[in-house]
């Protein structure tokens, strides 16, 4: 069932590359150096799955891109990402539809349901918003146990440029996903699909008219 599944995966993830062309990506993968993964968001309710309650490593995933643009402030840029979610994520590889909250708005409680590639499903949580970034955590049933934050900062050198950051600190949600997952690799090529092409959307969103290069960076932390 899941060699299936992920043989199928395998062949729409190919389709997706040969259509897009695939956004320039940097991928690199740090060796184990003891990090111990941030504090989760707090207050969260027993339907959410913690990386604690997962299987398998606890790995952080960082997507990074460096956006030029003259239109929006690191706030605004924020606000667009918040408000624009469900468009920006690729339809084919994870579909996103809020299902409880404010559709014009992002606040602590929302919900969104994620039809991903692949024979998951997923519901993720808004758990915190702030000024810079916002935070979702995964619900009881989602592929993966752990949250995502979203980051928008201005650039340390470069005015008309920000720095936008994806870091996922997340394990397997049980044994099954974990062969998909981490074994045969499947989720990870399309997990990192689904962020490199929402990434170039967020830049083409801030009027960015090139293609910008992703950074991905992938370790496994300690609890």
């Amino acid at each position: 069932m899941v060699v299936g599944a992920a043989t199928a995966a395998s062949a729409l993830l190919l389709l997706h590359y040969l259509r897009t062309r695939s956004a320039p990506r940097d991928a690199r993968d740090r060796p184990p150096q003891g990090k111990r993964t941030p504090p989760p968001p707090r207050n969260t309710a027993p339907d959410v799955q913690r990386a604690v309650d997962g299987v398998g490593p606890l790995r952080h995933r960082r997507y990074a891109v460096q956006v030029e643009t003259r239109t929006h402030s690191a706030p605004a840029l924020l606000h667009a990402i918040q408000h624009h979610i469900t468009e920006l994520s690729p339809a084919s590889l994870a579909e996103f539809a809020k299902t409880v909250g404010d559709p014009w708005q992002m606040h602590p409680g929302d919900e969104y349901e994620i039809a991903m590639l692949g024979p998951w499903n997923g519901r993720v949580r808004v758990a915190e918003v702030t000024p810079s970034t916002f935070t979702l955590v995964t619900c009881e049933g989602h592929p993966e146990a752990g949250h995502i934050v979203f980051d928008v900062r201005n650039h340390a050198r470069h005015a008309h440029m920000l720095q936008i950051q994806i870091d996922s600190y997340a394990r397997s949600r049980d044994a099954t996903v974990e062969l998909a997952y981490g074994t045969l690799r499947v989720g990870q090529h399309v997990q990192a699909e689904v962020w490199i092409t929402f990434l170039q959307r967020v830049a083409e969103l801030a009027g960015m008219t090139r293609v910008p290069e992703v950074g991905i960076t992938t370790e496994e932390l300690v609890d």
